[in-house]
């Protein structure tokens, strides 16, 4: 395996995202980057490069947790995820069909998996929905959330390589698809 994608599906990876932006890079190409990653208490505190601009590149990949927006003197939920960013030392492009060929599909156990709300209750709460709101004209457009959740047995970048590959395969219309290990 050679290059940056090579690094990432070794047994021991570095730091890395895979970035999937086809209203950005193309339909068909995605980002590898490679880096050190380091918590912040505040985006001010994430230093940024300085001096001659040159070819677009990649700086700095920032995983903001959406408590940040207190920053703005919004309200935010604490939950206790870190401000991270990863200061980026490589980054090449490769074709999503080279990545799904290199990254393999495998088997992902899971644990202790359910939905939140039983199946018999979303089924009435969409018959709700769809008689006292659709049905009288009240709206057309409505979102009825319901979580899954599970523990994924031996997780790790592997696993979550295997997550991103068929995310690539099977999601249609995202604007961003994208893995990150720090």
């Amino acid at each position: 395996m050679t290059g940056l994608l090579g690094q990432v599906l070794a047994p021991d990876p570095p730091p890395f995202a895979l970035l999937y932006r086809p209203e950005s890079t193309g339909e068909g190409t995605l980002d590898v980057l490679v880096g050190d990653v380091r918590a912040y208490e505040t985006l001010a505190d994430i230093p940024l490069p300085s001096g001659p601009h040159g070819q677009a590149r990649h700086d700095a990949l920032v995983l903001v947790p959406y408590r940040q927006i207190a920053e703005r003197g919004f309200i935010g939920t604490e939950d206790g995820s870190p401000l991270l960013a990863m200061t980026v030392t490589g980054q090449e492009t490769r074709t999503v069909a080279e990545v799904l060929r290199r990254i393999p599909d495998t088997p992902i156990g899971l644990t202790d998996g359910g939905f939140d709300i039983d199946d018999e209750t979303y089924a009435e709460t969409v018959r709700r929905v769809v008689t006292d709101e659709i049905g009288t004209g009240k709206g057309a457009n409505f979102v009825i959330k319901r979580s899954y959740s599970a523990d994924i047995t031996d997780y790790g970048p592997g696993a979550a390589l295997t997550f991103f590959r068929r995310l690539l395969e099977r999601e249609s219309g995202a604007y961003w698809t994208f893995v990150v290990h720090t």
